[in-house]
């Protein structure tokens, strides 16, 4: 059983979980001249804080570090940096010596330390590839994270043929800079390859990389959102030194980012799961192979929906969610402790992380809709587990320089000069009998139509799956998914339903009216066992 209550006063929350105890959700406090802040925790347990002021230029960036109860607020930097234009943005990622922060196109570097400031330099970071100026890139970064040995740096790079990049490489220190050297790709090109037993058939596997968001494993393995099999995209653990990818987010819903705790016993989740009014789980619910052929290409709907559309109008929230990783990884219908506010007009946003003390984790939230000169409202958060006891952290080891099946020199750089290959059609034969036939279309830049078609589709000889799923739309446009199948096993289930969502312009807002066929825009349901999700339920 988990109970929360709330103090909109103090903006304090108390919750209760049978196995971790109590969980005490609590603000920040902050000087009131503080502007649109972002927060960590740095490896000495404190927050490191990017943040601005009204009269700052709109150049200037200012750091402090502070601790968890707002004390000893000490300003450490304040000057103009760089904003690239195919960056995304600043983050603030630490190196394990407490003394330097990763910004993205820089690092601040700390005399003696972040703590103990006397001096503090922003030292540019070099990235690749040319990828800063690459016609077929549209972010040399995206997301980035720093290993715990300090030596290496991985990466996600955003294309313009709407595909992602992910890639490691060793972060030198020269005299001026840092440069990524010995770059490799450590993500799949393509998920399909031609079957050699059947013409017209395709073999297909689970995709290595997507977003990544923390080293984990000592250093030998990444948390990323990803590819975990499942209809829509999951947190996954990729494993460095063997490529074998192991999902950590298995509810049908909406999930991204996971931040495991130093002991890796827990996690903090970004998900929908405990928003049932505008959680996609009906997307997810039933269990289908590849289906990703049909749900990728409207991730970008989906992310309007559940996260942006939550952020800006839409009543719902998008977490966090406290997990314990074991079963998180095992069972599908644990949702774990949701830890977003109960003042519902606040709305998680990045970043997540954990005190290395393994009882305090810390995210952010916004004032949903909040704008202004400086960015929207926000406020930093923490969870003290008063209860838990964390077990020892994982140790920092070597990590890698490359992986199984990396990609580097000269051949990285032919496949980052051109698009990504795309197979329009064609047959994935089930394990035990039966095939699945694919047919999609895309012109590279967010319109495409995909359909997938299941005949005595199976694996294991048990579970059988027969009917068809569709999708198409543009990002202008909106987006169309309809799925009339059904799976006979271990669990019957069934999908029958319509979902329509508007376009980008008019805020991918899910469509109830009436379509050309006299029926709803958006209706039906999907069916797993006992477990029923109607898509009327959901939030217009």
């Amino acid at each position: 059983m988990t109970g929360t209550t709330g103090d909109t006063a103090q903006e304090v929350q108390e919750a209760v979980d049978d196995s971790l105890g109590r969980i005490r959700i609590s603000s920040v406090p902050l000087p009131a001249y503080v502007r649109a802040p972002s927060a960590t925790y740095t490896p000495s347990g404190r927050v490191f804080l990017l943040f601005r002021t009204e009269k700052d230029p709109a150049d200037w960036l200012r750091a402090a570090v502070v601790d968890d109860d707002g004390s000893d607020f000490t300003e450490i930097f304040r000057g103009p940096v760089e904003r690239k234009r195919t960056a995304n943005g600043i983050r603030h990622m630490p190196f394990a010596d407490n003394r330097r922060m990763l910004l993205g196109d820089h690092v601040l570097e700390a005399t003696p330390d972040l703590d103990r400031a006397e001096t503090v330099e922003l030292i540019p970071v070099e990235y690749p590839w040319n990828l800063t100026s690459d016609a077929l890139t549209s972010h040399h970064w995206s997301e980035i994270i720093v290993s715990p040995d300090g030596e290496r740096i991985a990466w996600t790079i955003l294309r313009t043929d709407m595909t992602a990049v992910v890639a490691l490489g060793r972060l030198r220190r020269d005299e001026d800079r840092y440069t990524i050297v010995d770059p490799v790709i450590i993500s799949s090109t393509d998920a399909l390859s031609p079957d050699p037993e059947r013409e017209g058939y395709f073999t297909a596997r689970p995709m290595l990389g997507g977003e990544v968001k923390q080293f984990v494993r000592g250093g030998t393995a990444i948390s990323a959102v990803g590819d975990g099999g499942a209809p829509l995209t999951d947190s996954v653990v990729q494993d460095l030194l063997t490529d074998a990818l192991e999902p950590i987010t298995r509810t049908p819903g909406y999930d991204e980012t996971t931040i495991l705790s130093p002991d890796e016993r827990l996690g903090i989740v970004m998900t929908s799961r405990a928003s049932v009014r505008t959680n996609p789980a009906f997307l997810g619910l039933v269990p289908r192979p590849h289906a990703t052929l049909v749900t990728m290409p409207m991730a970008w709907a989906l992310y309007m929906y559940a996260v942006d559309g939550v952020r800006r109008f839409r009543s719902g929230n998008i977490g966090p969610v406290l997990i314990d990783m074991e079963r998180s990884k095992t069972d599908p219908d644990y949702v774990g402790v949701p830890l977003n506010s109960a003042d519902d007009s606040w709305v998680y946003v990045s970043p997540m992380s954990w005190h290395p003390d393994g009882r305090h984790a810390m995210w952010m939230e916004m004032r949903r809709g909040s704008d202004g000169d400086l960015g929207p409202e926000l406020r930093i958060r923490t969870a003290q587990l008063s209860d838990h006891g964390p077990g020892e952290p994982i140790p920092t080891v070597t990590t890698p320089a490359t992986t199984p099946s990396a990609i580097g020199g000269r051949d990285a750089e032919r496949l980052l000069g051109r698009t990504a290959e795309f197979v329009p059609s064609g047959r994935i034969a089930g394990a035990h009998s039966g095939y699945l036939e694919f047919d999609r279309s895309s012109d590279g830049r967010g319109t495409w139509s995909a359909s997938s078609r299941y005949v005595d589709y199976s694996d294991d000889g048990r579970n059988v799956l027969n009917g068809a799923e569709r999708s198409n739309g543009s990002m202008m446009g909106g987006a169309v998914y309809e799925a009339d199948l059904e799976l006979t096993g271990d669990v019957d289930g069934e999908m029958r339903l319509r979902a329509s969502w508007s376009g980008l312009d008019e805020g991918t807002r899910l469509l109830f009216g009436q379509d050309a066929d006299g029926r709803p825009r958006s209706h039906g349901f999907a069916r797993y066992g006992d477990t029923v999700i109607r898509v009327e339920d959901l939030s217009e």
